[in-house]
C-alpha cells in the first residue's frame, strides 16, 4: 500500500502548480516553471556582475518575479572565474545571490626580498690623550687667586694644551717676587732636574727664595702616568740640589754666611735608597778657618773624619777613621 502513496502526492503537486495560497509574502517560494517566476520578492536585487578589470558580457540584473533571459557569464584574461550560483527555495532557504570565490591568477613574478644593510657603525673619536713619558711640552702656570697651587699643563694628542694637575707648595714669596719684578714668571721658581738619574726631569719648586739659600719643595716624576709625586726623601733636605750623572750624586749646599756654609753629597745606593756620603763644614773659629770633612760608607756609616785649616793641613791631629 505505501509505495502507491508517494506517486498519488507527485500527480496531486503537479496538478496544483502555478497557485499559491494562504502563505504570507515573506514566506512565499519561489517556484520557476517554464522559464516564469512566479510570485514577488520585496526589493531584493542581485547584481551578478564582478570583474576586476576583465572584460564583461552577458550581464543581467532582474528582480524576482520577470522572466530571466540570457545567462550571466564573466571572463578575463588569464584567469577562470566560477559561475554564480543562485539560492533558491521554499521557507527557511537562502535569499540573495551565494558567489564563488574567485581562483587568483598564478602571478610570475618572483617576491621581492628587500635587504637591509646593517648599520655601518661609526669608530668612536678618541679621547685627546698624552705621552707620559714626553716631557717636552710640560708648563706651569699660577693665579693669584689660587694661592699654594700651581698648575701643570702639557700638549695633548690634538695639539692643544690642557691643565691636568695641580701641586701644592708655599707661593707665598713667588707672589711678592713676581709683583715686585713684573719680568719673572712661575718658571723662574720651578726647576727642572733630573734628581734620580732615570731619564725623565723631576721638578723642585722654590718657596724660599733669598739670596743665601733656595729652599722648598721636591716632586718626583712618574714616568708610567705623566704626574709628578711628592718626594720625601728630597723634601726632608729642602735645599736646592745641584745633580751630577756621572758619579751618580747630588749635591746641597747651605749657606751661613760669606764663609760659613755645609755642603752635603748624596748618592743613590744599590736599593735606590738615598745615602750621604760625604759632609764638609766650612767655619772661622777665632781668627782661623777651618775646614771639617767626614765620610760615609754605601750605608751612610760614617768612616772618616777630620778637621783642616783653609790651607788644608791637618789641624791637631784629629783624624777618625773606621774600616769599612
Amino acid at each position: 500500500m505505501k509505495k502507491y502513496i508517494f506517486p498519488v502526492l507527485a500527480l496531486a503537486l503537479l496538478t496544483g502548480c502555478g497557485k499559491v495560497s494562504d502563505v504570507k509574502d515573506t514566506d512565499k517560494p519561489i517556484n520557476i516553471v517554464s522559464g516564469t517566476v512566479e510570485g514577488t520578492t520585496k526589493d531584493i536585487s542581485t547584481t551578478d556582475t564582478e570583474a576586476d578589470e576583465d572584460t564583461v558580457s552577458g550581464t543581467t540584473t532582474k528582480n524576482a518575479g520577470n522572466k530571466v533571459s540570457g545567462t550571466t557569464t564573466t571572463t578575463s584574461a588569464g584567469s577562470k572565474k566560477s559561475a554564480v550560483t543562485r539560492a533558491n527555495g521554499g521557507s527557511g532557504g537562502v535569499y540573495g545571490t551565494t558567489r564563488a570565490v574567485p581562483v587568483a591568477p598564478k602571478s610570475n613574478n618572483t617576491k621581492k626580498t628587500t635587504t637591509t644593510a646593517a648599520p655601518t657603525t661609526q669608530p668612536a673619536t678618541e679621547a685627546p690623550h698624552f705621552d707620559p713619558k714626553d716631557c717636552s711640552s710640560i708648563s706651569f702656570g699660577y693665579s693669584n687667586s689660587t694661592p699654594n697651587k700651581i698648575d701643570v699643563s702639557r700638549q695633548y694628542s690634538d695639539g692643544k694644551a690642557r691643565s691636568y694637575q695641580v701641586l701644592s707648595a708655599d707661593t707665598s714669596e713667588i707672589q711678592k717676587a713676581i709683583e715686585k719684578d713684573s719680568s719673572k714668571t712661575i718658571n723662574d721658581f720651578v726647576i727642572k732636574s733630573d734628581y734620580d738619574f732615570d731619564g725623565y726631569p723631576d721638578i723642585f719648586i722654590i718657596e724660599k727664595p733669598d739670596d743665601l739659600n733656595k729652599t722648598g719643595k721636591y716632586y718626583h716624576y712618574d714616568p708610567e702616568n705623566g704626574s709628578y709625586q711628592p718626594w720625601s726623601e728630597l723634601n726632608s733636605i729642602r735645599c736646592e740640589l745641584s745633580g751630577n750623572a756621572a758619579e751618580d750624586m747630588l749635591t746641597a749646599v747651605e749657606k751661613k754666611d760669606d764663609i760659613e756654609y755645609e755642603e752635603r753629597i748624596y748618592k743613590w745606593n744599590a736599593q735606590d735608597q738615598l745615602v750621604l756620603r760625604k759632609y764638609t763644614h766650612k767655619y772661622k773659629s777665632g781668627d782661623t778657618i777651618l775646614i771639617d770633612y767626614v765620610d760615609y760608607d754605601e750605608n751612610g756609616a760614617e768612616v772618616l773624619r777630620e778637621t783642616r785649616d783653609e790651607n788644608g793641613s791637618l789641624v791637631g791631629g784629629n783624624i777618625e777613621e773606621n774600616a769599612q
